[in-house]
């Protein structure tokens, strides 16, 4: 989730910090890309899925697309080649980067986004169906997952049309299925970067960012037990942690 910082966020956010521990830098690149938050500040990590390693790192105080573009340039001019793209659906991101990249959209990160609308229980037949087809994705080939959610449109189409009047002198309505048609029409804006990875097969693209998720959930792990540093302080332990040994961990 994207959050803004107060203006306390210390002055080093922005500077590109790269990993020195890599010396081959010819060898392409599938990269992850995502953005955490600590107190004050967050960390953009650019990470090699091939290597399982982080490559490059820079403290924000917000994430933008401007800066993730920024930061894959700043890769490509230290010689890194990148040959795709994954990241958890950040609006517009996977637009921008597949003028250029293969983009994959992470799975995981796209049924978080039906069930925020539908929640992981839910109540009405539509819903439930719904549900079920999402979870398919890990699944399903691109044609089988269209197909799936065509059928599933066809059956609740005057379903998901109808409207709740909320003014009957002005006639004025809304859909009252509205979060049931949120979902389906996430997953249909989003279908093409979904099946990316099957579509590559020779890039060995992950469909989700869990290497990523899971280098950040360690890191902050190792973070809370020294909570109460300085900002500066927290910053460096963080870049240790990122260049070092615990981004090794095979956490794919």
């Amino acid at each position: 989730m994207r959050r803004r910082l107060d203006s306390a966020a210390p002055e080093q956010t922005g500077e590109y910090i790269f990993n020195n521990l890599i010396e081959d830098q010819t060898i392409p690149v599938v990269l992850l890309i995502d953005t955490t938050y600590f107190d004050c500040f967050g960390v953009m990590v650019f990470r090699c899925y091939n290597r399982r390693r982080n490559l490059m790192w820079q403290f924000v105080r917000h994430e933008s697309n401007d800066r993730y573009l920024d930061g894959i340039t700043e890769l490509e001019k230290h010689g890194y080649v990148v040959l795709a793209v994954v990241c958890d659906g950040k609006r517009w991101l996977l637009g921008l980067l597949s003028k250029k990249y293969p983009a994959q959209l992470c799975q995981f990160h796209m049924v978080k986004t039906v069930t925020r609308y539908i929640t992981r229980y839910p109540i009405l037949p539509a819903g439930k169906e719904l549900l079920w087809i999402t979870l398919s994705l890990k699944s399903s080939t691109e044609n089988e997952f269209k197909e799936k959610l065509m059928k599933w449109f066809f059956k609740w189409q005057n379903f998901l049309n109808e409207r709740t009047i909320d003014d009957y002198e002005t006639n004025k309505s809304h859909y009252t299925h509205d979060r049931i048609r949120s979902a389906y029409a996430a997953l249909v804006a989003n279908i093409r970067y979904l099946f990316t990875y099957q579509k590559y097969l020779v890039y060995g693209i992950p469909n989700t960012t869990n290497s990523i998720d899971g280098t950040f959930s360690q890191v902050k792990q190792k973070v809370h037990v020294h909570r109460g540093l300085a900002a500066k302080k927290e910053m460096a332990m963080i870049s240790d942690l990122l260049r070092g040994e615990i981004a090794t961990i095979n956490v794919h």
